[in-house]
């Protein structure tokens, strides 16, 4: 797969990280973290592919878990942000297979 070109620099999208999060984390009031419903309205939102791919709430309910790493129903920023390292290590094996 050719390499795509984006015209933002890390700055940018780390903070369309944070304005994402914080986007979707205040819908219930508590805007420190994500809630369940939250976070299947997030995914649904900015990975369309999971959307596209006929992903049902089950599915999305089980990254969820995987992305609530303490376990108490909630998704901090920093668990987010996690999530996020290890979805771009995926994406990256995927665009340059040879440079992983």
């Amino acid at each position: 797969m050719a390499s795509k070109t984006y015209d933002m620099n890390l700055e940018i999208l780390m903070v369309k990280l944070i304005q994402t999060f914080d986007k979707y984390a205040c819908t219930d009031g508590d805007s420190s973290s994500l809630s369940q419903g939250e976070l299947i309205k997030l995914a649904k939102a900015e990975f369309p592919s999971l959307s596209k791919a006929g992903k049902d709430e089950d599915v999305l309910k089980g990254i969820c878990g995987h992305m609530d790493i303490d376990g108490d129903k909630q998704v901090t920023f920093q668990e987010f942000g996690t999530f996020i390292v290890a979805v771009a290590s995926i994406l990256k094996k995927h665009i340059c297979p040879d440079k992983h």
